[in-house]
């Protein structure tokens, strides 16, 4: 049963529910992760990794989930996804040693890939001409989760078990426990039964493609050294504050929860105001000017004033960044193509969010500020790679 009915509507809202409250977990553990590493003795170079890991395994298990999903259905492995979620974060609250941290990371890796099953989900239950605005569900519940994730485990969760991540974990592995119960009861399976599909996603085919577009591969390039420059915070703003202002658990939760509400406000609805205006490309380029900026002033911070200004800045260089790169890509190829060429660009995003987050920490044990000031130089690259961009006239061009 297929298409934009009233059914396809409830399905789409339990489904934006089911990937939100996964969100708002993974949300909950990230901006206090660094402390808890740090408290193991980890510095700068394996709290990256700590972040790195993560990627890599999606990187791995993602396209996995997607072709076990055209063979068994995408109900099965979105559960299976928020029960995988639900151990990671049961192992992380139990976590004694900078080892079962790596274990829970790990192991929510596998369990958190499933975000490709959930866009095939709602191209089973969306017609065509309403999928694009749909798959905007997903970045909804990124926003939302990477908005309410943090200031709920920052501010509520963290301080009942200070220092350890007993209650923050445990909480997480709920709500992941009770979204994997409620799938079970409410979400119904998309496509028909029986219903046999190749993957979605023929990677020799998209990289043979990808090969011969020079708008595309510039495209894509630009995109890694963005990815790349925001992904180097997310180790090292935590220990940053920590170090130069003394923050804990509770400030990082908010730091992180003003960084996605500014983000969000500007991809949600300052974007899609401008970009009927002015086109993408140019949106991409400006906004490198708040990105940079956001990231140098992050970096060489002395006052919490600055580093707020940092973050409000950065935020809105990123939300003009993503969605601007992201609509040049969609709209470098003709529609039929678009879904392998974004799958490669969701390769090029997770290969960036495994080498960002180390070379951050890498960086970070050198000096505080370097992790920001070489995601600005990445930033620069980035301005200077869209130079051989073109604005696309049409859809497809």
């Amino acid at each position: 049963m297929r298409g934009g009915t009233g059914g396809g509507g409830h399905r789409l809202g339990i489904l934006f529910l089911t990937v939100l409250v996964d969100l708002i977990g993974f949300g909950i553990v990230l901006p206090i992760l660094p402390l808890y590493a740090e408290g193991f003795g980890a510095q700068g170079l394996e709290t990256g990794l700590l972040i790195a890991v993560y990627s890599l395994v999606q990187l791995v298990m993602a396209p996995l989930w997607g072709r076990l999903s055209d063979r068994v259905g995408r109900r099965p492995i979105l559960i299976l996804g928020l029960l995988g979620s639900a151990v990671a974060y049961f192992v992380f609250a139990r976590a004694d040693s900078l080892a079962m941290l790596f274990l829970s990371r790990i192991i929510g890796g596998i369990g958190g890939s499933t975000i490709p099953v959930a866009q095939a989900y709602i191209a089973d239950v969306t017609p065509p001409d309403r999928r694009a605005g749909n798959m905007g569900l997903i970045g909804a519940a990124f926003g939302l989760g990477f908005v309410i994730g943090p200031l709920l485990g920052g501010l509520v969760l963290a301080p009942l078990s200070p220092g350890e991540p007993t209650v923050p974990g445990y909480a997480a592995a709920a709500l992941c426990l009770v979204n994997a119960v409620a799938a079970i009861l409410w979400l119904p399976e998309s496509r028909d039964r029986g219903a046999t599909a190749p993957s979605r996603f023929d990677l020799r085919a998209a990289l043979a493609h990808v090969t011969r577009s020079r708008q595309i591969l510039l495209t894509l390039a630009t995109y890694l050294c963005i990815t790349m420059a925001f992904s180097a915070l997310q180790p090292t703003l935590t220990p940053l504050a920590s170090e130069r202002f003394g923050t804990g658990a509770r400030e990082a939760g908010i730091l992180f929860g003003l960084l996605g509400a500014v983000s969000a406000i500007v991809q949600g609805g300052i974007v899609r105001r401008v970009v009927p205006r002015t086109g993408e490309l140019l949106l991409l380029r400006a906004s490198a000017v708040p990105f940079a900026a956001g990231l140098v002033l992050i970096g060489l911070s002395s006052e919490t004033s600055l580093l707020l200004t940092g973050l409000v800045l950065l935020g809105i260089g990123y939300g003009g960044a993503i969605p601007s790169i992201l609509g040049l890509l969609s709209r470098s190829v003709e529609p039929e193509q678009q879904g392998a060429v974004l799958g490669v660009g969701q390769s090029v995003g997770s290969f960036a969010r495994v080498i960002g987050p180390a070379m951050a920490g890498y960086f970070f044990d050198v000096r505080l500020f370097l992790p920001y000031l070489a995601g600005a130089v990445l930033i620069g690259v980035a301005t200077a790679i869209s130079s051989g961009i073109r604005q696309p006239r049409e859809s497809g061009g």
